[in-house]
Parts: structure tokens; C-alpha cells; sequence
């Protein structure tokens, strides 16, 4: 006669509940088995791409040096032509006056004084009024060229 169990109200075999336990634990070790593959798999995959990655970047600076003027050859490489920035007036004169700003804050320092300057800097001040020197003095402008 062969042994039955009685489980949540369901009597099974010994030798079926055997076997079921059997194929959960082979299935665990395969799944195991599986992640370990990949893994390595994985290792592989970043240590190539490590190797080649800087090879890929030489192409990529190679072709838009050589071909950037050229979009359809550049989209045969899957790459776009650089874009040129584009620079207002206001931009350049906001730059000019934060490059004076900095000029005059760090003058000749030392590294630690400097840090400490920049740090100054970089925390925003609201400026209250403009100065009258500031109200008084003309707009700078450039003649346009014919």
C-alpha cells in the first residue's frame, strides 16, 4: 500500500509529493545555474565595451571633423552635424560683466582666498537700486555695418 499525506484537505501520494519537491529544487538550481551564466555574460559584455569605447569616441570626433558639413554621410553614422551656439548681445554682455566681476573679486590671490571668493560670488545678491553712476552713464552702442 502506498503512503498518502492529507494537505489542506487533499491527500497525496508520498512518492508525488516527492517528485514535486524534486522538480521545484532542480528548477531553483537551473534558475541558479542561469544567473551565474548571465553575470558572467554581463563581465564579459563591459570589459569589451571598456575596450572598445574609446576607440568608438576616436571614430565618432574622426568623422564629425571630417564629414561636418556633410549631414547625409553624418547620418550614415547615425550622427548629426554640430550646432553652432548661438550668442545674443545681452548674453555676451551679461558674460562680460560677470568675467570683470570675478576679475576684480579674486584679483591676485592665493587658492583658499579665491575659493572663498567664488563662493561669494556664486551665492545670488538682489541688487537694491542701481547706483546713479550707473543711471548717468550712456548706453554704449556699435554703428551697424552697411
Amino acid at each position: 500500500m502506498d503512503a498518502t499525506l492529507l494537505l489542506d484537505n487533499k491527500s497525496y501520494p508520498v512518492a508525488e509529493l516527492v517528485q514535486m519537491f524534486q522538480s521545484c529544487g532542480d528548477s531553483a538550481a537551473a534558475a541558479t545555474q542561469a544567473e551565474a551564466q548571465r553575470a558572467t555574460a554581463v563581465k564579459a559584455a563591459e570589459a569589451i565595451a571598456a575596450q572598445v569605447g574609446p576607440i568608438a569616441l576616436a571614430l565618432k570626433r574622426a568623422v564629425l571633423v571630417s564629414y561636418a558639413s556633410n549631414a547625409t554621410v553624418l547620418a550614415d553614422f547615425s550622427l548629426q552635424p554640430p550646432k553652432v551656439a548661438v550668442k545674443t548681445a545681452d548674453m555676451k554682455s551679461a558674460a562680460a560683466l560677470k568675467a570683470a566681476a570675478t576679475r576684480k573679486a579674486l584679483g591676485t590671490k592665493g587658492t583658499q582666498q579665491k575659493k572663498a571668493a567664488k563662493k561669494a560670488l556664486a551665492t545670488p545678491s538682489t541688487p537694491a537700486e542701481p547706483t546713479a553712476a550707473a543711471q548717468a552713464a550712456p548706453a554704449v552702442t556699435t554703428p551697424a555695418k552697411s
